[in-house]
């Protein structure tokens, strides 16, 4: 009888197997032992890959496990560093060292914030550990409550990122709660005061009937409009349309809004023409309901034309006014915004969505108070005393990247600024500052400065000064020279050319922008296209001209890092880009002179990261029109983005109504039906925005 061969592990089975199968078989073989053979082999083999691949997958899972436990180690080790308010002991504060700490010293924690501000413009921890000699730690603690350290900008630094509680409860609550709760959360509470300020100071949230909501209004997104579009005309495949591939067609009749322009647009307007009801309803005999809609919805009046004979145009007819269609298209706007402002809030799923929208971009909201008591002046003649006022508007140019100073003709606006500026300049937040002002009164700001800081270096630029053969030397001083102030005259301030590179990457920005938002779904109106066709022709010309350079000193050159524009009002003829049409005071194409203004704003903001402009007026509102709010709310936007946003449809839309005057006897007095817009809500919050 054969011996019985066992194998060890499963290593060894194949061989074991066959070689029982050997000694059964008597070394003779058939083809059934060979199969046994090869099935004994197979699933010795499964089972070694089994082993092999259960194993692995341990050790991958320990290995994972391991990094894991490892990574919330390292994790946890340096939260616990950033956040121990712990130094080095070899660490050596930068003040120390430093000219500006250089016989300071104050008595107190609290002293030394105010110290703080008044020099250096900011809440710094190692400024006033300089100047009391307490250590870092204390200081934060002393200061707790009235200083906040910003998640989004203290750098995992314990020391950095601090900022008054005026700065830091005040702008977008919303946004800042939520950066404070995922910083709390990612640093085990480190953050948990902030989120208890925030939560005691954040606006309550607004009720439903204080919202304004009309059709246009740009915060509305799209997707509701197509849903309002189904609520008043219903399945447009009901209405003729074939029922072939109804997810494509619906998909391409989605409503279209692009943030560049503010344009709305529908697609496939005549898509309920077969439909009687529909257009008797909410369209008229000569215009499709959807083609009202539309109109509405960038805030266009409808004007109905009937063409007539008249042999004195070339083409034998023109194109008069029909009075009686017009008025019952008007009517019919009237009654779709209406319906809208009912239907928008009757679904709770979509009221709720619309409050979070409005909530997160707009009442959320805190207005900053400035208060510029700790301001010292150390420079400013012992003779000026500025009033609180004057104070708190200084502190506020300080501490924002851009403002308005729309004080009473009277008040004091260029001590205002002439203060700021020399403060900023001391502080070291601006180092060239420029005022442009009126021709009459050059002389008028060049004493005022002298009276205030009779030691400054300041030049003063007048027509007289600026005459062609002394305005290259004129430009290259202010180039070379480090003045405490340059004051020029406005007619001055405009023969100082943009380089043609400026423009060249202007529209380079803009037509990435344009491009980035035409690539989006649902996005690219037919308005957009034409920009973007407008931006590349532009940049074509610009291209051609570029071989006809001035050499001279342009305003890029001259480092410019604040600017402050006198009488402000003066410049507000800027060209308004607005899809609305028909409404007194709106102009479209403006004046070159006050475009040229806006171009240099911005090239100052550009070169200094949004920031560097003042803007004074004592008559920011004339004869009521929003002209003269659009410009300086472009004016006060810190990025090209920004400047998108606050075009005016948005503007308009969100803060005024469309209201019809009626004219008496109007063809006798030849004076066209013709629109107002009558600002009603919310300027103060457009200002304190930006």
């Amino acid at each position: 009888m054969s011996k019985k061969h066992e194998p060890d592990n499963f290593e060894q089975m194949s061989i074991f197997g066959i070689m029982n199968l050997l000694d059964n078989t008597e070394n003779t073989l058939s083809s059934d032992d060979i199969s046994k053979i090869i099935d004994k082999l197979s699933d010795a083999k499964r089972k070694k890959e089994s082993i092999e691949a259960k194993k692995r997958r341990q050790e991958e899972r320990e290995r994972r496990e391991r990094e894991a436990r490892e990574a919330k180690e390292r994790k946890e080790a340096h939260i616990r560093e950033v956040t121990s308010m712990d130094l080095p002991l070899d660490w050596e504060n930068v003040f120390n060292q430093d000219v500006r700490t250089q016989g300071v010293h104050a008595d107190s924690i609290s002293d030394g914030l105010m110290y703080s501000l008044s020099d250096l413009g900011r809440v710094d921890i190692e400024y006033i550990s300089s100047i009391t000699g307490e250590d870092y730690k204390t200081i934060i603690c002393a200061l707790k409550g009235s200083i906040y350290q910003n998640p989004e900008t203290w750098g995992e630094c314990f020391y950095k990122g601090w900022e008054t509680s005026e700065e830091y409860l005040s702008g977008n609550m919303i946004r800042k709660w939520k950066a404070a709760k995922e910083a709390d959360k990612e640093y085990n509470g480190y953050f948990a005061e902030n989120i208890k300020a925030i939560e005691k100071v954040i606006p309550p949230t607004v009720a439903t009937n204080d919202i304004y909501i009309t059709l246009g209004s740009p915060w509305v997104p799209a997707d509701i409009i197509d849903d309002f579009i189904l609520h008043l005309f219903g399945d447009p495949f009901k209405h003729g349309w074939s029922c072939y591939n109804q997810d494509v067609i619906m998909e391409s009749w989605k409503t279209i809004h692009d943030e560049i322009t503010g344009t709305w647009e529908i697609p496939c307007k005549s898509r309920y023409n077969h439909s009687v009801s529909v257009n008797n309803t909410y369209g008229t005999d000569k215009l499709e309901a959807l083609y009202i809609l539309e109109k509405t919805l960038n805030m266009q009046t409808i004007v109905v034309k009937d063409k007539i004979c008249c042999a004195a145009n070339a083409s034998g007819v023109k194109r008069v006014i029909n009075k009686a269609e017009t008025a019952v298209a008007i009517e019919k706007q009237q009654k779709l915004i209406k319906e809208f402002q009912k239907w928008v809030w009757e679904d709770d799923a979509r009221k709720e969505r619309l409050e979070r929208i409005f909530e997160n971009n707009f009442s959320c909201i805190r207005r900053r108070i400035f208060d510029g008591s700790f301001l010292r002046f150390p420079d400013m003649s012992a003779q000026i005393n500025l009033y609180p006022y004057q104070k708190d508007a200084v502190a506020r140019i300080i501490f924002t990247p851009n403002t308005l100073l729309a004080h009473d003709v009277g008040a004091g606006k260029t001590y205002v600024m002439i203060a700021a500026a020399m403060e900023m300049r001391r502080m070291g937040l601006s180092e060239k500052n420029m005022f442009v002002v009126p021709n009459n009164i050059v002389g008028q700001w060049k004493n005022i400065f002298r009276e205030m800081y009779p030691s400054a270096d300041i030049l003063c630029v007048d027509p007289k000064s600026f005459a062609p053969s002394k305005r290259e030397s004129v430009l290259e001083r202010i180039r070379d020279n480090d003045f405490d102030g340059i004051i020029i005259a406005y007619s001055c301030f405009e023969q100082i050319p943009l380089s043609k590179g400026y423009y060249q990457n202007l529209l380079i920005d803009e037509q990435k922008h344009i491009a980035e938002i035409a690539g989006k779904k649902n996005k690219a109106t037919s308005r957009l296209k034409k920009k973007q066709e407008a931006v590349s022709k532009a940049l074509s010309e610009l291209a051609v001209a570029m071989d006809d350079l001035y050499n001279g000193v342009y305003l890029d050159d001259l480092g410019i890092t604040r600017l402050f524009v006198d009488e402000a009002h003066n410049f507000k003829n800027v060209p308004l880009e607005t899809k609305t049409n028909n409404v007194l005071g709106i102009n479209s194409s403006g004046s070159k002179r006050c475009q040229d203004m806006m171009d240099k704003v911005h090239m100052i903001q550009k070169k200094n990261d949004g920031k560097g402009i003042v803007l004074a007026t004592g008559t920011l509102i004339i004869t009521g029109y929003l002209r003269s709010q659009m410009p300086i709310l472009r004016c006060l936007c810190r990025t090209a983005s920004q400047d998108y946003v606050v075009l005016f449809c948005f503007f308009g839309v969100r803060l005024i109504r469309i209201c019809k005057i009626i004219y008496i006897n109007t063809i006798i007095l030849g004076i066209p039906n013709r629109f107002i817009s009558s600002a009603t809500i919310m300027l103060n919050i457009a200002y304190n925005e930006v």
